[in-house]
């Protein structure tokens, strides 16, 4: 029996504190199911070819199919995507899939008459709620086409330990089902999608944190009941100036409210707003010069880099608008942030991005216009309509309640303090794991050890290539991973990504596909008893993977039968093996799947038949020789689809709507 995304019943065991598996097949629990949560199950229920049983755990149902960003508890109809439709399907391999979803298929019986009738494009703005739809039937879907033996279960509950039992787990949760108590479910592999942690908590908060005035989680499951109360003409000071700040002005608005509106940022930085016919593009840039000194210090790196940027302006800059010019800058920049971090010293890495976190996100990417203009009109005013929103560039000292509670004062370094009728905390979400009131990130860095915070930054967790928890000790934990913004130090270190695009949409979309792909691997290998360890990075080039399979098989022939062997396999996994990957990762559903492994799996069989004959080897070298070149093209196919540099090709009725902006080398 399949257990639909419908059926969210706690899993019960007869009698029993400890839920065992059922039967021979294997678990893996999800613990979150927001968005890296459910899409990695989607992931799994696509590709798991059973026996499998598929955990999703979810604490709060209203941020189910969606997490903070998406999830109906803390967003609505107003709320949009800051990426254009064309640009937020599931699967990179498909990116036609949310068009082709969201006009052919959606049902929008529940959806406002504005949007009812709406035909998206490429270029269209997507409300925040349609998109969570997406994902809530896209689930839906994967668990109707999986493998007739792999299920999906929908656990409510607080997971609370995640602890090793063997060569499994042992997952404790508060059962927040009908029936209530504390819990424990055996799994064979662990997927930790707990999104953010808790809003941050300036010290200058201290006075006010208790009082109704003051909103400490703009994305809390009660914020947008919270907003609906704040009066009419109250005023409202913002701390913060990135995106959960339009977030909250853009709450306010839909809710009524036409008083002053206070953003205040330290460095006064806003993100700029996307033109009408905006298009993303990916630049190339130079190497920039200070890169060449020895010494690296934190002065050095901010006047080189501010004496880069005024160069490529100059040179480039003309007619680009500045807050896109900073955008696609700083993409290009990406190779040469992983080579600065790895060179400077932890503490300056820290610093750095504490000081500039500011001017980073918000340079890093502007708004559409449906948020952007929100703020920015409200900032100019109109005739007859009057400027309510502006920007305090001032430092924050402290903030007390005055009058019996009712209003707050705010002292600031270098002004006046002003008073006010609320505060909503946008300083963003706490990053250091170090110190979390997490009790599952607690348990398992400083309890269990089998995580440690980002070493380098300070900004998530240390994880594998494909998202492998690292133990303090530098050791990759089997079978137990992270997906989300968890990794966002990791994002920075390993691809140079900063501001927003440490947890996007794409960057998530990537670490899902990439970790079930990872999970399902290493699930098979324990099945089949197959040891393989292959290498994190020769998966990167076929080239590399042949050279390895060959050294791994040290079959002590001659350098020609070397060589010619090593010939036969990069040929093989170039014209065969990697066209049928890629299609079989592609496939719209299951039969297509089927249908391409079946090819695969022949034609490995044939091509191993082959080896076999020319070379003189033994069945189990044939054997182990094809299943290391398969493991690693698949793996090759989706490093290559994770790739934002190689986005894939548009073949639907959208293609015509597609734009290419032409390469510019800066």
């Amino acid at each position: 029996m399949q257990m639909t995304a419908h059926d969210n019943a706690p899993m019960r065991a007869m009698g029993e504190t400890m839920v065992g598996r059922a039967g021979s097949s294997r678990r893996i629990v999800i613990v979150g199911a927001g968005f890296s949560g459910t899409l990695t199950a989607i992931r799994l229920l696509q590709f798991a070819t059973g026996p499998l049983e598929i955990c999703l755990m979810e604490r709060e149902e209203g941020y189910r199919y969606g997490g903070l960003a998406f999830g109906r508890a803390s967003t609505h109809w107003e709320h949009m995507l800051n990426i254009q439709a064309g640009r937020i399907t599931l699967r990179r391999e498909r990116p036609e899939d949310f068009l082709e979803w969201v006009n052919g298929e959606a049902d929008r019986t529940d959806w406002p008459a504005k949007w009812q009738y709406h035909s998206f494009g490429v270029a269209c703005v997507v409300p925040r709620l349609v998109f969570r739809q997406y994902l809530a039937e896209r689930l839906r879907s994967a668990v109707a086409d999986a493998h007739p033996e792999v299920f999906l279960r929908e656990p409510t509950g607080e997971t609370i330990d995640v602890r090793r039992d063997g060569e499994g787990y042992v997952v404790k949760y508060a059962d927040l089902g009908e029936e209530g108590g504390v819990r424990e479910l055996r799994s064979d592999q662990v997927v930790l999608a707990t999104g953010h942690l808790s809003p941050s908590q300036a010290p200058f908060y201290h006075r006010v944190r208790g009082s109704g005035r003051f909103i400490a989680d703009p994305y809390a499951p009660d914020a947008q009941e919270r907003f609906r109360a704040v009066g009419t003409d109250e005023t409202v000071l913002v701390t913060g100036s990135a995106l959960s700040a339009f977030d909250t002005v853009v709450s306010l608005v839909h809710a009524g409210h036409k008083g002053q509106i206070l953003i205040c940022s330290r460095g006064g930085h806003m993100h700029g707003t996307y033109p009408t016919d905006h298009e993303h593009d990916i630049w190339q840039a130079r190497r920039p010069a200070f890169l060449d000194t020895d010494a690296l210090t934190p002065e050095a790196v901010v006047e080189g880099i501010r004496a880069e940027y005024a160069h490529l302006l100059a040179e480039h800059g003309a007619g680009t608008p500045a807050e896109i010019f900073a955008e696609r800058v700083m993409k290009a920049w990406e190779p040469y942030v992983i080579e600065l971090i790895s060179r400077m010293d932890a503490g300056d890495v820290r610093m750095l991005l504490d000081r500039y976190k500011s001017l980073i996100v918000t340079n890093r990417t502007s708004t559409v216009r449906e948020i952007g203009s929100v703020v920015r009109d409200r900032m100019r005013g109109y005739n007859g309509a009057p400027r309510t929103v502006s920007v305090i560039p001032s430092a924050i000292q402290d903030m007390r309640p005055v009058e019996d509670g009712t209003k707050i004062r705010v002292v600031f370094a270098d002004r006046e303090d002003v008073t006010v009728d609320h505060v909503v905390n946008c300083l963003g979400n706490n990053t250091d794991y170090e110190r979390t009131d997490h009790p599952l990130w607690n348990g398992l860095i400083h309890g269990h050890r089998a995580a440690r915070p980002h070493g380098k930054t300070h900004r998530g967790i240390e994880v594998g290539p494909h998202g492998q928890l690292i133990t303090p000790d530098g050791e990759a934990v089997r079978n137990l991973f992270a997906v989300g913004p968890m990794r966002q130090g990791d994002e920075t270190t390993r691809r140079g990504r900063l501001g927003a695009f440490v947890f996007s949409i794409g960057t998530l979309r990537n670490q899902c596909f990439d970790t079930a792909m990872e999970v399902l691997r290493q699930a098979g290998s324990q099945t089949s008893g197959e040891s393989m360890n292959l290498p994190d990075t020769v998966h990167h080039c076929l080239v590399r993977s042949s050279e390895w399979i060959i050294a791994d098989l040290d079959l002590g022939a001659s350098e020609p039968d070397t060589a010619r062997l090593r010939e036969r396999l990069l040929t093989h996994a170039r014209e065969t093996a990697y066209p049928n990957t890629v299609n079989h990762l592609g496939a719209e559903d299951r039969t297509e799947r089927e249908k391409y492994r079946t090819i695969l799996t022949d034609d490995t069989a044939d091509f191993g038949a082959a080896l076999a004959r020319e070379f003189g080897l033994t069945a189990e070298q044939a054997r182990r020789t094809t299943a290391l070149l398969t493991t690693l093209v698949e793996k090759h196919a989706v490093h290559n689809l994770c790739d934002i540099t190689r986005l894939a090709g548009w073949d639907s009725e959208y293609a015509g709507q597609v734009k290419h902006a032409p390469k510019k080398g800066a």
